[in-house]
């Protein structure tokens, strides 16, 4: 009688034990149950999100559209008020003296009030002229530490980027300092890549340096720009 009681004991402690492991399961199963309906909340949450983001971009573009058409529509209508408005056309400008001497010029800027040529001498020479139009009357810079430079400004300051030294391209960039009439190095790290004659032009306050001669004949199609938010190149 003793052993068969034990027996039934052990029984009873076994189905307890069966039946723990299904409450467990059970909670596992509720648990993750739960967890597959907030993972479906958050999803339909996103879709409703970007759902609406969609209907906003699609009516700032039909708003863009209709005023697109009114404006087509508007020139159109009225073809005359451009040329009307705008007399595109050249002319001599009777103020502006010449050059001193005929030559290709690269580029051409003004800083305030000034006129600022880059004369080509050969591809690893140049004559900067400055005009000023208070004066009317060309004067020559001092030639900078390199040649073949393109020229720009930046914040007010002229400036050289890249050029020949010793026939060699390089990256450099020079400033033009005006109190003691003299070129220096500027602060502006040298280009990426090293190159002659690149076309120089500023924007706000970047500088982008557009192709030129890496060496010899060897012509360049990099597009670097510096950027003074960041003081590198790009």
């Amino acid at each position: 009688e003793q052993e068969m009681h034990t027996k039934i004991q052990v029984k009873e402690q076994e189905i307890q034990a069966k039946e723990e492991e299904i409450q467990a399961k059970e909670h596992e199963l509720q648990a993750n149950e739960e967890l597959k309906q907030c993972e479906m909340m958050v999803k339909e949450k996103e879709i409703e999100q970007r759902s609406h983001l969609l209907a906003v971009k699609n009516t700032s573009i039909e708003k863009l559209t209709d005023q697109v058409k009114t404006l087509q529509q508007h020139n159109a209508a009225q073809p005359h008020l451009l040329s009307a408005q705008y007399q595109l056309s050249w002319s001599p400008c009777a103020d502006l003296c010449d050059l001193p001497e005929s030559t290709l010029s690269q580029s051409v800027f003004m800083i305030g009030d000034v006129v600022f040529v880059n004369l080509m001498i050969d591809n690893h020479l140049n004559d900067i002229l400055q005009y000023s139009i208070n004066d009317n009357e060309w004067s020559t810079l001092p030639r900078p530490m390199v040649g073949g430079f393109g020229l720009g400004q930046l914040s007010g300051k002229l400036i050289t980027v890249g050029g020949a030294d010793n026939e060699m391209a390089v990256g450099n960039v020079y400033q033009f300092n005006e109190e003691s009439q003299q070129w220096e190095e500027s602060a502006i790290p040298p280009m990426p890549t090293s190159r002659v004659l690149p076309c120089v032009i500023t924007y706000q306050s970047n500088v982008a340096a557009c192709g030129g001669r890496i060496n010899g004949e060897e012509l360049s199609a990099a597009v670097e720009v510096f950027m003074s938010s960041t003081s590198q190149w790009h």
